[in-house]
């Protein structure tokens, strides 16, 4: 196995995280978002799997991986999936592939471990200018509209209706853009977990400083046109123009475009991919 770029952190509760591995090939590393789980690739794993070794990793206190003992931060996260991928003996260098709040985790480890990482994706790349731009986001969407405007309201509820949601089996009658199974998944979030998530990786995340940090490496933002989260227009301004950066539009897709538009996802990354490796 190659050597680390650095020391691999002592493990913490909440370090080994839950992986499922598929495909052959480099090693394609897949970062959920604050909402959901390894389950919210299972739409674009077939479409990776020619390529790809595709892993999967449900983030601490997400899915069926514990919480972290120490707040949710970005260099807290990137140790724990670090950590994970060493033990899993599973050799860099990496393609990471994050999906909204997993892009800024993404983008964290590579502008940490540089020489680690081969390439980069985000998927509704979360680009917020300020933290007052990022709560404002927040409030445009279901699942974090509630802790965005309301924090300690949130705290009382929205436990207890996950948990009561989960119990009652009502899951199995989703019928939004999630399976039943995402659903059900995404509401086995550890709620300390969620908030710490919120804060640290969205609201006050180093935006400018990673997307600087990590300029020299190949780079994919994917994007869907009707994105609520943060406007294409506004995520376009911040990454069109940067070295090694492409960014693709999807027009007429939501944030979510690994569930709603996996093949459209899948075609940039593979021109994407090919670009690359011809430069």
């Amino acid at each position: 196995m190659a050597t680390p770029a650095s020391k691999t952190p002592e493990p913490r509760r909440g370090d080994h995280l839950f992986v499922k591995c598929s495909g052959r090939g480099p090693v394609a590393v897949l970062v959920h978002g604050v909402a959901g789980s390894h389950l919210i690739w299972d739409p674009l794993v077939p479409l990776l799997e020619p390529h790809y070794t595709v892993v999967r990793i449900d983030l601490p206190g997400y899915g069926n991986s514990a919480p972290l003992d120490v707040a949710s931060t970005p260099d807290a996260l990137v140790d724990a999936v670090r950590s994970t991928l060493h033990t899993a003996g599973l050799t860099p260098p990496y393609q990471l592939v994050g999906l909204s709040m997993g892009a800024n985790v993404v983008l964290a480890y590579a502008a940490t471990h540089p020489d680690e990482v081969s390439g980069l994706t985000g998927i509704g790349f979360p680009y917020f200018p300020d933290p007052r731009a990022a709560r404002a986001g927040l409030r445009r969407n279901g699942w974090t509209f509630l802790p965005a405007v309301a924090p300690r309201l949130a705290s009382v509820t929205l436990p207890v209706l996950w948990r009561a949601l989960r119990r009652s089996g009502l899951t199995r009658f989703h019928r939004g853009i999630y399976t039943p199974e995402m659903a059900y998944d995404a509401l086995r979030v550890d709620y300390r977990s969620f908030v710490s998530c919120l804060d640290n990786c969205m609201i006050h995340f180093p935006y400018g400083r990673v997307l600087e940090a990590t300029a020299a490496q190949p780079r994919v933002f994917i994007h869907g046109g009707d994105d609520r989260w943060a406007p294409a227009t506004a995520v376009a301004r911040a990454v069109t123009g940067a070295p090694n950066t492409e960014f693709v539009r999807v027009e007429h897709a939501p944030h979510n475009l690994v569930v709603t538009r996996p093949s459209d996802v899948a075609a940039a990354i593979g021109r994407h991919r090919r670009a690359a490796g011809a430069s």
